[in-house]
């Protein structure tokens, strides 16, 4: 198990974050050959339990499980639904614009913003809607200290928005 400590809640560090993906190879081309995840687990579930996991009479479900290596939380989960019953899985409309109410973003540090930025461009299945930007921020936060960051905003294969962050100290 993980050596992350939970709060006095109960709760840890988020262990994972799980995109309901159309094309898992498309999601696959972003995270693992883009963003440089490593794919940790990849299987496939499937039969009436899986279905009633997410509302469903039955289903099969493709899970691929990535992460920087080493990492035990923080993974990013890519599901693929097929096979469903009694009806297939909605998708959602591809966003026009950000930031909308009750959107989530992913955010992912780098240190190599322009090699993965190229990489993401060379794709053509994600869209940019900001930078790289970069900004300097002169005083300490709690949290986060002073330096020069950069970043970049996209838009995965399935709408999710994802920001590349960068830094280096001033």
């Amino acid at each position: 198990m993980s050596d992350a400590v939970a709060s006095p809640t109960g709760t840890g560090p988020i262990k994972r974050i799980t995109l309901w993906v159309r094309d898992i190879e498309a999601s696959l081309a972003v995270y693992r050959d883009a963003l440089g995840l490593a794919v940790i687990e990849d299987k496939r579930l499937e039969g009436a339990a899986i279905g009633r996991m997410i509302g469903l009479d039955s289903a099969a479900l493709r899970i691929v499980h990535l992460a920087p290596p080493g990492a035990d939380h923080g993974w990013v989960g890519l599901y693929a639904i097929s096979e469903t019953t009694p009806r297939p899985m909605a998708a959602l409309p591809k966003p026009a614009s950000f930031p909308m109410y009750g959107q989530a973003t992913i955010v992912l540090p780098t240190t190599q913003m322009d090699a993965v930025v190229a990489r993401l461009r060379a794709l053509g299945s994600v869209t940019f809607i900001a930078g790289p930007t970069e900004y300097v921020k002169t005083t300490a936060g709690d949290v986060t200290p002073p330096g020069r960051y950069s970043e970049a905003i996209f838009f995965d294969p399935d709408g999710v928005p994802v920001s590349l962050m960068g830094y280096t100290p001033l």
